[in-house]
């Protein structure tokens, strides 16, 4: 087993934290993340099923490495943004995104751990994002979506009204337009 790239530590973002309470009455915090959380991040991908892994990196990776982890808690909340769902001390839920520089556009990835899946937990994240990145300029959200994964669609088509959707060599290709408003139409 490997280690963390950084032990857990409080930082200003864990000062953030919301309690959002999901469509089981269960309750969970979304947070901004923060570097010290590449140590949670490593024990949500511990408890991802293959078929989850595989649908969020397009490849099974069996174990991730410390670069991976780094750069995927790593972010400067501006260009590149990721809020966290946290369980007691575990992150349970991550969604983010990525801007190009020059770019009103940004590449968005939701992962739920398997056990909470189906509870609401992508759309509160996705809600929280999608707020944030119109807020700082943001016009859309693009994804490339494996072919397989029209339940990942059906997500993100509920972003937006104005979702497009195509398939361009067996992978869906996203783009969904984001409230000008800076709320999110995804309920």
């Amino acid at each position: 087993m490997a280690y963390a790239v950084t032990s857990p530590t409080r930082t200003s973002a864990l000062a953030l934290s919301e309690l959002v309470e999901l469509n089981d009455e269960r309750a969970v915090a979304i947070r901004p993340i923060d570097l010290s959380d590449a140590f949670r991040l490593r024990r949500m991908f511990d408890r991802l099923s293959p078929e989850t892994v595989y649908h969020r990196f397009f490849a099974p990776i069996p174990e991730p490495r410390d670069a991976m982890l780094a750069h995927l808690a790593g972010v400067d909340h501006d260009r590149r943004e990721a809020l966290v769902a946290v369980v007691g001390n575990e992150v349970v839920g991550v969604a983010r995104y990525e801007g190009r520089p020059g770019s009103d556009e940004a590449e968005v990835a939701v992962t739920v751990e398997d056990a909470w899946q189906g509870r609401g937990l992508g759309t509160q994240l996705l809600n929280r994002l999608s707020e944030i990145g119109a807020r700082r300029g943001l016009r859309a959200f693009t994804a490339v979506v494996m072919g397989e994964n029209t339940a990942a669609v059906r997500f993100l088509k509920r972003l937006s009204p104005d979702t497009d959707v195509q398939l361009e060599q067996g992978d869906w290709i996203v783009y969904a337009p984001l409230r000008r408003d800076g709320r999110s139409a995804m309920r």
